[in-house]
């Protein structure tokens, strides 16, 4: 029996690099992964997530444009208390300050290691809020967004606005990667792994009447429940049709390894545009 291909090998994909260069093939695979690992690390810890990036180099220029996706985590209706104010400071730590302040120091360490003479940024943010996205999904999603859940289901919100652009073809494989990666390798009691996945999967049917892409798949395998002898889980939500034998359809595919309290997990995700 032949063993599996990767969806997208075959298929006409849009590279992040763009241009021509005097570097040799394997210098160029590992200075695009570098810099690509070092951008995604500034928005690490920050409300902030690395959607599409480029990269064009050009007579010892490098040109990189980002897209970064601005999720916001509480709501601008709350009431802030005396006490919530005069502690501003600690939650200043996910601003877009310290966003911008990492990918200065990102910049100086590119330039750096390719030994290039100048570097340019181009940076859009998209933002998104949650009255944005439609009252009846609002609704339906209402008991994870109450104030009384805000510590047990902490992502609900950000997670919301996250799966709206991906139902609306305005964010990537990669942003939704980080998002599912970085709720399953916590160990913390209050994330439960099946609850934070039953989130995922009313958000995304609640969700379908808005889609604008074809087909969505999601399979997460390994070991992130309590289950005797550390058993394995598969858990898997498809929404649409995913033709993944068809070569002339567009599939971003993208898997991802991370570890949680119970041992390792597996991340597959598809996406049909």
């Amino acid at each position: 029996m032949a063993q599996k291909a990767h969806p997208i090998i075959l298929r006409h994909n849009n590279n992040f690099f763009q241009g021509c260069t005097h570097w040799d093939e394997p210098r160029l695979y590992f200075i695009l992964y570098t810099i690509q690992k070092l951008i995604e690390s500034c928005c690490l810890g920050t409300t902030h997530y690395l959607n599409t990036i480029k990269v064009n180099q050009y007579l010892g220029l490098i040109f990189i444009d980002i897209d970064l996706i601005h999720l916001h985590f509480r709501s601008k209706r709350r009431l802030k208390s005396r006490r919530y104010k005069e502690n501003q400071i600690i939650n200043k730590k996910q601003s877009w300050t310290v966003v911008a302040c990492r990918l200065q120091s990102a910049i100086k360490l590119i330039q750096k290691f390719t030994k290039t003479k100048k570097i340019t940024l181009r940076i859009n943010r998209i933002k998104i809020y949650t009255r944005s996205i439609p009252k009846p999904v609002r609704r339906q999603m209402s008991y994870f967004t109450k104030s009384f859940n805000h510590i047990k289901y902490d992502y609900a919100r950000y997670g919301m606005q996250l799966m709206y652009l991906i139902i609306k073809n305005k964010a990537s494989v990669t942003s939704l990667t980080r998002f599912l990666k970085q709720n399953l390798c916590s160990r913390q009691r209050r994330k439960r792994h099946y609850q934070f996945l039953a989130y995922v999967k009313q958000g995304f049917q609640a969700l379908q009447e808005y889609k604008k892409i074809q087909g969505l798949k999601i399979q997460i395998k390994g070991r992130f429940t309590h289950k005797a002898k550390g058993r394995s889980r598969i858990w898997k939500y498809q929404m649409g049709q995913m033709p993944i034998s068809q070569l002339n359809k567009t599939i971003q595919a993208q898997y991802e390894q991370t570890q949680t309290g119970y041992g390792s997990v597996g991340l597959k995700i598809w996406i049909c545009k």
